[in-house]
């Protein structure tokens, strides 16, 4: 029963490592630089700004954890 737990906590570890580093590499939309942006109105200084989320990442986390934690005991059960 505890090989089971250990097993499952090394794969979560290995998934979260994984997701993290690959976020690291991926960019949303890569930044054009200073100048003109597409239109003839005017110029910018800097490169268009997209957020990914808000706060939506914290709350998928917060149901993986508690999705995990419901697995768990079960298999403890």
């Amino acid at each position: 029963m505890k090989n089971n737990i250990l097993k499952a906590a090394i794969k979560a570890t290995c998934f979260l490592l994984l997701a993290l580093s690959v976020a690291t590499f991926v960019n949303a939309q890569p930044n054009p630089g200073p100048g003109n942006q597409g239109s003839t109105t005017g110029t910018t200084t800097d490169g268009p700004v997209v957020p990914l989320d808000g706060g939506l990442s914290l709350m998928l986390i917060a149901s993986g954890i508690g999705y995990s934690a419901k697995k768990l005991r079960k298999v403890q059960a």
